[in-house]
């Protein structure tokens, strides 16, 4: 572990860790200027030797980055925290996410934060960001954290050269540089000397710039240890002194330590230092990893080197040849001749007035003086672009279209196709913009992962919290508090969010105003085929649409479904829940007064008579089922009646078929007296069935 208290060994450490880095720094440096300095997309050597000549930019590379770069700031990256040990609770995780939407939303992390550095690590493949423990605001005694922005990282932002991972969670220090003017840094540290640490840059590209003074900060682990305990309702506990003021409650309720180890962790300290000395002493954060965020893009390690890159890299060369080539097309055309009509003076001479006219005037002819054995005027055009110079601006035009793998699809500007064939270009174009989302995803979940470790220190005491729900809104929550349970006859802890273990995950889709169009839409879609959604989810469909008024009547809605108690106890919030208790106390008040009131002589009377008409209505339904019943009886006899009847006729007539051939084969007998063909067996055999078919018809009751 080095010595982070020696300032000659931390100084070596930040010279170490930007040696390995000089390169890829100085390609985000050339990158960056590539596409925001002036004449940035011409090369030092080329603009120099056309001094004078035309030399025009005609930019193709940032429109690539809009496109990736917008595509990102419309998502929305949803953090979402999970249960992972310990005590911890799905409840308490659901108010971490809240708590961590409320910290992005107090930084202002999307706008100020998340979005330039996606732009800036789509273009030039590299950014960071920090967070920071903050003073919530100049009058309150709590402290916040904070998600901030680090400009020109670059030049200011160093992490542990033995550092391999993309979100940089094992380096063991990182290093943020800090520009101060002079004057605020006499002000604050008077003792110290404006000298100024190295930010590992050569060369400069502007003239003109504020006078700074670069000093240092490290940002630095210690190894602490600790000792877990394990009991026997598998919660872990940290032995310290929260864990011994509850240890006697716990064996109270049963609860034994089943065993104990030593864990090693990690607490991250700040300090800072200029090129002379320390400024200030070392500070213990809440952190327990280095709070300073990379985002890269094409993130690998390759001959145990760091590299990354971003879109614009590979493009480079092609626009500069690009701009180069139209430029020279520009000037050929500009410096060749117009095209003329040619005549000799003497051909000129009587008309010269119509002829200087000639792109102005309106004469339906134009007249010339014939000299004898010279030929009429004739028209010579002027001289012809350079055919490759077009040739090569097309090339490099498509070059940068296949580098960068944005299409026009994905531009919004396709060509007239089918919607199938403009929906595969922009999927062609989103395999190759993908790893730009993953990258802002990886850097997003690693910072909630800090914050996550960081609010059990930095959110330790009892307070109010503001917490953001995924829709947006926002309601104040009491932490670390007890409350007094009569059935458990004790205090309990309420909302303690030092409880238990939990991780982090990052979900990337669509921005919630895109979500609530979605959410719109499908609600329609699923309404159709159930209508009963669109009762019971009023409230919900009408939230989701952004037309103004709607707000209101989803508030009225809702208002109604909890009165009619349609809406489950988890989806409700505290006052509404106070609300419905209210409704249903109400309610079983009414019911207790009603019973117990005497009834008026109206009342009776009215009673009376609803009783009779009951009566009455219960006597007619009665009847009608009595005569719907006989009625039905009477059906089913006369279906069975048919049945029988029609099963009588059958068998008749298979009697008459089978006497009819039992008479014909004996006439055939009497006639013939060929008992080799029709023997006395065949017609016997006959007589049996007529007689068979005969006794069953006299075993059928008769009708009556």
């Amino acid at each position: 572990m080095p010595d982070y208290n020696s300032h000659e060994t931390v100084l070596k450490l930040l010279s170490t860790d930007q040696e390995p880095e000089v390169d890829n720094r100085a390609k985000v440096r050339e990158v960056t200027h590539f596409t925001e300095k002036e004449d940035g997309q011409w090369e030092p050597d080329v603009v120099s030797n056309m001094s004078g000549r035309p030399r025009y930019t005609f930019d193709k590379c940032n429109p690539v980055i809009d496109s990736i770069a917008g595509e990102i700031e419309q998502a929305d990256f949803g953090i979402k925290v999970r249960p992972a040990g310990g005590e911890s609770t799905k409840d308490l995780a659901k108010l971490y996410s809240g708590i961590i939407r409320n910290i992005q939303s107090m930084s202002d992390a999307v706008n100020t934060v998340f979005n330039p550095a996606a732009r800036q690590m789509t273009t030039a493949g590299f950014d960071a960001w920090r967070v920071t423990q903050e003073w919530g605001d100049s009058d309150s005694f709590d402290q916040d954290l904070f998600i901030r922005k680090i400009s020109n990282p670059a030049d200011r932002v160093w992490f542990d050269s033995g550092a391999e991972l993309q979100n940089m969670s094992d380096a063991r220090h990182a290093f943020v540089l800090h520009a101060v003017v002079k004057d605020e840094y006499m002000e604050r540290w008077p003792d110290g000397k404006c000298s100024s640490v190295g930010d590992a840059r050569d060369e400069t590209v502007y003239y003109y710039k504020p006078d700074f003074v670069i000093i240092g900060e490290i940002l630095y682990k210690k190894e602490t240890t600790k000792e877990l305990v394990l009991m026997s309702n598998n919660a872990v506990y940290e032995d310290d002194e929260k864990f011994q003021s509850v240890v006697d409650d716990l064996l109270a309720n049963g609860i034994k330590e089943v065993r104990r180890r030593k864990s090693k962790s990690h607490i991250v300290f700040s300090r800072k230092f200029d090129n002379d000395g320390w400024l200030e002493n070392e500070v213990e954060t809440v952190f327990d990893y280095i709070p300073v965020i990379p985002v890269y893009a094409n993130f690998k390690v390759s001959e145990n080197k760091v590299i990354y890159r971003g879109a614009i890299n590979t493009m480079m060369d092609s626009q500069r040849v690009y701009n180069y080539a139209q430029s020279r097309a520009i000037e050929e055309g500009a410096l060749s001749p117009r095209g003329k009509y040619w005549m000799t003076r003497e051909q000129a001479k009587l008309d010269k007035a119509t002829l200087d006219t000639m792109n102005t005037n309106a004469n339906p002819v134009q007249t010339y003086t014939h000299v004898e054995g010279h030929p009429p005027p004739f028209w010579q055009g002027g001289a012809q672009i350079n055919a490759g110079l077009q040739q090569t601006a097309a090339d490099m035009s498509g070059n940068i279209i296949e580098s960068s793998g944005v299409f026009a699809a994905n531009q919004g500007n396709a060509p007239q196709q089918s919607g199938v064939a403009i929906e595969l270009q922009q999927n062609k174009g989103d395999n190759s913009t993908i790893k730009y989302f993953k990258s802002q995803e990886i850097a997003i979940t690693h910072t909630a992962r800090i914050i996550v470790n960081a609010i059990p220190k930095a959110y330790d005491t009892k307070r109010i919290v503001r917490i953001i729900g995924e829709d947006g809104s926002s309601k104040e929550e009491t932490i670390n508090d007890e409350i007094y349970d009569q059935e458990q006859g004790k205090m309990v802890a309420l909302n303690d969010i030092r409880k238990g273990k939990y991780d982090v995950t990052c979900d990337v889709g669509p921005a919630f105003k895109s979500r609530q169009q979605e959410t719109a839409r499908a609600f329609l879609d699923a309404a159709t085929i159930d209508p009963s959604l669109l009762e019971f989810g009023k409230d919900i469909w009408l939230s989701n649409q952004t037309a103004p008024g709607f707000d209101a009547m989803a508030e009225r809605a809702r208002k109604k479904l909890l009165e009619n108690g349609e809406i489950p106890d988890d989806q409700m919030t505290d006052e509404e829940k106070e609300r419905a208790q209210a409704l249903i106390e109400q309610a079983q008040a009414e019911q207790e007064a009603a019973a117990n009131q005497e009834p008026s002589v109206m009342d009776q009377a009215i009673v009376e008579q609803t009783q009779a008409n009951t009566a009455d209505v219960v006597s007619r339904a009665n009847e009608r089922n009595t005569k719907a019943a006989l009625s039905q009886e009477k059906q089913d006899f006369e279906e069975l009646k048919y049945a029988r009847e029609l099963d009588l006729k059958e068998r008749k007539m298979i009697i008459d078929m089978l006497n009819t051939q039992a008479q014909t084969l004996k006439t055939i007998k009497d006639s013939m007296g060929v008992d080799t063909i029709v023997g006395e067996g065949n017609v016997d055999t006959y007589a049996e069935q007529v007689d068979a078919v005969g006794d069953t018809q006299e075993m059928i009751p008769d009708e009556d």
